[in-house]
């Protein structure tokens, strides 16, 4: 009989077992710490000390058709800013940054562009993507984000040599002061045999599987990853609910990068999100709060579109 599991995810933001394009091919090792993928892992309780927690969101504040005589390219005024949050007993906001950017498809350009919005000047960047198809700009403003996320944290672990939890996928091999996680919420990708995949469904709170290394086709191994569930699995849920993947870079060592995941498995359950959240449990609480105040950052969204198609008007669009 066909048996129907619930994500605990609100069907507006998908699901939290979904294919994402940021997710590229790969392959995984996954007998790098252990050959015993027979039960879960569950580290001893890390002792109290200072987290950072690394996001960003992004907005289309309003998305264009670029014309040229007979040469059309997509486009959009996008805003995205990133920020971070130190928890040490309590959380505090401790740095963000919000840029704009006009992003043109098929290779076009355009100067800068500055809108008013009420007493601020906002100012568009401008960014030229060569490809033509019409999600071709919004993907690459998710990239000037990520970015964005990549050198905040690591700038961020360089300051104090503190753990950082960033939001997503570290791919970044620069060495820090102090160890990076990414933290990906989504499931994305079975990279394990279905035998070893088994293990996850197993997995209780604060229990991570044995780490397994990725890497791109014929390439060493670059990263370090293994599973974490946040939360008991509830018996609606499909069995990948409630877990996150955990990323290091393979260049910490493997016995610092085996540390580093106990402590970070032992940690995680304590951050999890709160069942309002909408992608409830695996947008950690710190996250949440850090996303809520950076969209606040970005400005009103009705008056920057605003601002933005009275500047259009303007030059007859």
């Amino acid at each position: 009989m066909l048996a129907l599991r619930a994500d605990p995810w609100t069907p507006d933001h998908g699901m939290g077992f979904e294919a994402r394009l940021e997710e590229p091919p790969g392959r995984a090792e996954p007998f790098v710490e252990t050959g015993d993928w027979s039960r879960p892992l569950a580290p001893t309780p890390a002792e109290p000390a200072p987290v950072w927690f690394i996001d960003g969101v992004r907005r289309i504040d309003q998305r264009l058709i670029a014309t040229d005589g007979d040469r059309r390219a997509y486009g959009l005024f996008g805003t995205f800013a990133v920020g971070a949050v130190r928890s040490d007993g309590r959380a505090v906001f401790a740095d963000d940054r919000v840029e704009r950017a006009l992003v043109l498809g098929s290779g076009a350009q355009h100067d800068p562009v500055t809108v008013r919005v009420g007493e601020a000047d906002l100012v568009y960047r401008s960014v030229s993507e060569p490809g033509d198809d019409p999600d071709d700009p919004l993907l690459r403003l998710q990239k000037l984000m990520q970015a964005g996320e990549t050198e905040l944290a690591i700038r961020v672990s360089d300051q104090g040599g503190e753990l950082v939890l960033a939001d997503g996928r570290w791919t970044s091999q620069r060495p820090t002061a102090g160890p990076v996680v990414g933290v990906v919420k989504r499931w994305s990708r079975e990279y394990l045999d279905p035998e070893l995949e088994r293990l996850v469904a197993s997995l209780g709170p604060g229990e991570r599987t044995p780490l397994f290394g990725l890497a791109d086709p014929d390439q060493p191994v670059e990263r370090y990853a293994w599973y974490v569930r946040l939360v008991p699995l509830r018996p609606l849920w499909h069995d990948r609910a409630g877990v996150v993947r955990c990323e290091i870079r393979a260049g910490v060592g493997l016995d610092r990068a085996v540390r580093i995941a106990d402590r970070v498995t032992s940690l995680l359950p304590g951050f999890a999100g709160r069942p309002t959240d909408p992608r409830y449990p695996q947008n950690l609480t710190p996250i949440a709060g850090l996303e809520g105040w950076l969209q606040h950052r970005m400005g009103h969204r009705a008056l920057v579109r605003r601002a933005i198609q009275t500047w259009l008007t303007s030059r007859g669009g």
